[in-house]
């Protein structure tokens, strides 16, 4: 039924589909159906908490947590590019799912807040090792996170390398030297 519910979300929308579509997708009655989800939002929070990739993040980097961040945040970034990659249906199910129906945001909401606090404890637990300077964890796994599933959505794949080494190295010069001008910008002086 989930998946019958995901085809017929992805092709009609949220609000265009009903229940007794994704019912006939599905092969069942709309009572059969109701028997198991109390209607459309019961069915896209069930797609949302079955087939989201929170835990799968999780995994990866509970995983790799005593590895440094060069190391794992190329392989779990790309791995995360490749599960929306492979997903696209769950991905336009993403965007689509928070505009008009308040408890599916909430559900939504939950699922990318673990995704980003995995990633943030991760990134805390590199800066605890010396490896990350101190910053603020979350707003780079919202960065991180975001830039792919925004990408992704728009059919503008984003390049894992470059966006990982953006967020590792920054924008600064490798010599570290800022020239006068950009310094001035940057401080208001």
């Amino acid at each position: 039924m989930l998946d019958a519910a995901l085809d017929v979300f992805a092709e009609k929308g949220i609000d265009g589909a009903s229940v007794k579509d994704v019912a006939a997708a599905a092969g069942v009655t709309p009572g059969l159906l109701y028997h198991y989800f109390a209607g459309k939002e019961a069915l896209v929070t069930a797609l949302l908490r079955e087939r989201g990739f929170a835990r799968r993040l999780r995994e990866l980097l509970e995983q790799d947590r005593g590895r440094s961040a060069t190391e794992v945040l190329p392989r779990v970034m790309r791995e995360f590019d490749g599960l929306l990659a492979a997903n696209a249906k769950l991905l336009r199910l993403f965007f689509a799912a928070g505009h008009s129906h308040e408890n599916v945001r909430s559900v939504l909401a939950e699922f990318v807040a673990e995704g980003q606090a995995a990633m943030a404890d991760y990134l805390r637990s590199r800066v605890a090792e010396g490896e990350l300077r101190d910053h603020d964890a979350h707003t780079t796994a919202t960065a991180l996170f975001a830039s792919l599933a925004v990408g992704r959505s728009a059919g503008i794949p984003v390049d894992v390398a470059e966006l990982v080494g953006l967020v590792l190295h920054g924008l600064v010069r490798p010599d570290g030297d800022t020239p006068p001008e950009t310094e001035r910008e940057i401080t208001g002086a």
